[in-house]
């Protein structure tokens, strides 16, 4: 396809593919909280009326301990909520350059370029979750609940530390350095778009020299317009749906009882949901953004 020609398309094309993951990981969580307390539903009818039948629906229908779909359908939305973040940061940085100075990186993004990075950016993501993942997993346990064999969830011992380490310095700083990254490029986009327009209405031509934004002012195509304005519009949505991940992170560091196993669990809780749920809607938005303001991406579905 043509489309794929182009850097800045095939990247916005990845951000769609990784955004899409992010909403299918999410339903997926979704589906399996819903099981879960089904699940418990169930055992309590069990223990209180003392009837079978809700032990061999469970035996029946779960077994497989939906708790351990949930657990790698979170560790999957992580690593592709991180490749967002990522390639998010890696557009918003390359278009701020761009119309700073556009002749030195006009043509900074290429295909191959797009290759690259796009794959350094998955590959990192699946590492930081690494170090979590190897310390889960799934076994073959008789179940008294049930009174059946099933596949359950198990965790190592020292799960949780490693947890904290790696969401600390993976999702935790990555997550601080998004947010002030794409301030100051929304900043810059805006100041830029700000000045174009003044090109566009006074016809003239406008120095930039005292804000040292470009040297060589130039009016921007409508292509690096339109463009800009996609940009805005996705690194500002990323930044107010990124807010609550910042907010958990720095609530979790200040008060070491603000986790899972803490006196603010049921907090805790709360704000891990409203995390997924705002990473899920920023995705979401996304993707109408790339289809409605970008015409190569457009042409890629029809």
């Amino acid at each position: 396809m043509g489309a794929f020609n182009d850097g800045v398309t095939l990247t916005f094309w990845f951000l769609s593919l990784s955004d899409l993951c992010v909403c299918l990981t999410s339903s997926g969580m979704c589906i399996c909280t819903f099981l879960v307390s089904q699940e418990s539903k169930w055992l309590s009818r069990v223990r209180v009326t003392g009837n079978t039948d809700y032990s061999k629906k469970i035996g029946a229908l779960f077994f497989f301990n939906p708790s351990y779909i949930g657990m790698l359908c979170f560790q999957m939305f992580g690593i592709f909520q991180l490749v967002t973040t990522f390639l998010t940061i890696y557009l918003a940085v390359t278009r701020s350059l761009s119309v700073l100075h556009p002749i030195k990186f006009r043509n900074i993004i290429t295909v191959k370029k797009t290759l690259l990075v796009s794959a350094i950016f998955f590959f990192l993501s699946m590492a930081s979750r690494f170090p979590d993942v190897t310390h889960f997993g799934v076994s073959l346990n008789f179940d008294p609940r049930i009174n059946a064999t099933r596949y359950t969830l198990w965790m190592h011992p020292n799960r949780e530390i490693i947890k904290d380490i790696t969401w600390t310095f993976v999702d935790g700083l990555v997550c601080a350095g998004a947010q002030i990254t794409l301030l100051v490029c929304v900043f810059i986009m805006v100041k830029v778009f700000r000045v174009a327009a003044k090109f566009k209405s006074k016809a003239s031509v406008v120095s930039f020299s005292e804000s040292n934004l470009n040297k060589s002012p130039q009016q921007l195509s409508t292509k690096d317009a339109r463009i800009i304005k996609q940009l805005v519009l996705v690194s500002s949505m990323f930044i107010i749906c990124n807010t609550p991940k910042l907010a958990t992170f720095l609530s979790s560091t200040f008060e070491p009882q603000f986790d899972l196993g803490g006196r603010f669990r049921l907090i805790y809780k709360v704000s891990a949901t409203i995390l997924v749920v705002s990473d899920t809607i920023n995705s979401s938005i996304n993707m109408f953004v790339y289809y409605f303001y970008n015409a190569r991406f457009k042409s890629i579905f029809k």
